[in-house]
């Protein structure tokens, strides 16, 4: 059972943390110089940036541009890509550890100039240091290697549970009955997360707190054999696992956005959208024939896009008679015109132009009006 109490204390650490440290023992000596007895059921909270800096996980960038290939490095899925005025652009990703993080979780923030990198593998970092902390006091404790992440649909930053060893990170509700005797069906507690956030009102690896112990969560000590790893949902089970415009970017078929992507403030002018707009149409591989036919033109400083039938005779894709083919590949191309400007918030009406052949009216072209939508 856990107390109705929860107390947080972050003693103060003395020694400075560099590659090599023995980060075990600096943390015990802290403990012990702030005359903290540890008891069964106490948990330590401990920032990720002290282990990392502990086991070298140190790199050096001369720019943006090397910083932003670390990110890609650090991870394996990209979420959601953004500019900024200073020329920076910032990815949200899905790390080898499975959290998905701005720029992986790298952390350029009071590290002489490095960037520090997760640790290798949190969750056996902290079984290391639990270990080391319970033979030190003859306790039986759990340890949380805590580090922060934004929410989606929040602003501001908050501490989440990186590594874990000795507690579970989950606590499963389901099966329950809740106060008025219904069984519960969904509810999972993120224990863990929770308890890194409190830890991180009264801790700061900048301020020489790098750790914080809970005392009072003592009830959800187990064996912590599944770690932090078991918090992160599988990419297959992610209903988030891309951006609104990556979404979109993906389904024409583009998995690399050619240029520059969306301002991240969302202070781009028609015309770059417009423009980012046909160039994702266009590097997106076609699905039907005859899109070659029609070539695209930027009016009125993005106001206006008109189609019409391109320099070069139309040729056949699909072994089909060229007209027909272009035929179908106008339409097709205005569906994708569409769904493009629809991921910059812009608004499309088509109009079409038709002429009169031997087989009745075909489309000459089409003029597509762009507004904007209020997301």
């Amino acid at each position: 059972m856990n107390d109705r109490l929860l107390t947080v204390y972050a003693p103060p650490v003395e020694e400075d943390i560099a590659p090599g440290s023995d980060l075990a023992a600096i943390l015990v000596n802290a403990l012990r110089r702030n005359r903290i007895d540890l008891k069964d059921g106490d948990i330590l909270v401990i920032a990720s940036k002290v282990v990392s800096k502990a086991d070298g996980r140190l790199r050096t960038v001369k720019d943006r541009a090397e910083f932003e290939d670390l990110v890609e490095d650090s991870s394996n899925h990209l979420v959601a890509e953004r500019t900024y005025a200073s020329g920076s652009t910032v990815q949200i990703v899905r790390t080898h550890s499975g959290t998905v993080q701005a720029a992986a979780g790298l952390d350029q923030s009071n590290s002489n100039g490095s960037v520090v990198l997760h640790p290798q593998d949190s969750d056996v970092s902290a079984q290391k240091l639990r270990a080391r902390v319970e033979e030190a006091f003859s306790v039986r404790i759990g340890v949380v290697i805590s580090d922060t992440i934004s929410r989606p649909w929040r602003i501001g930053v908050g501490d989440f549970a990186l590594g874990l060893s000795g507690l579970s990170g989950l606590d499963d509700q389901r099966g329950r009955p809740d106060d008025d005797g219904r069984v519960q069906s969904v509810t999972v507690r993120a224990i863990a997360d929770e308890i890194a956030a409190a830890a991180d009102l009264v801790k700061g690896s900048s301020r020489g707190l790098p750790m914080a112990l809970v005392r009072g969560a003592g009830g959800y000590l187990d064996k912590g054999r599944s770690g932090a790893k078991a918090l992160s949902r599988d990419l297959g089970e992610d209903w988030f696992r891309y951006g609104h415009v990556e979404a979109i970017h993906r389904g024409l078929g583009v998995t690399e956005l050619p240029g520059r992507a969306a301002a991240g403030d969302n202070s781009d002018d028609i015309l770059e959208r417009v423009s980012r707009a046909i160039r994702v149409v266009r590097a997106g591989g076609s699905r039907t024939p005859g899109q070659a036919a029609w070539r695209m033109h930027i009016e009125g400083s993005g106001s206006r896009i008109t189609m019409a039938p391109s320099d070069s005779p139309a040729t056949p894709q699909a072994g089909g008679p060229p007209l027909l083919e272009a035929m179908v590949g106008l339409g097709s191309l205005v569906e994708r015109v569409h769904t493009a400007l629809f991921a910059e918030d812009l608004s499309a009406t088509t109009k079409w132009e038709w002429a009169d052949g031997e087989l009745g009216a075909f489309p000459r072209g089409v003029h597509i009006s762009i507004g904007l939508l209020s997301p």
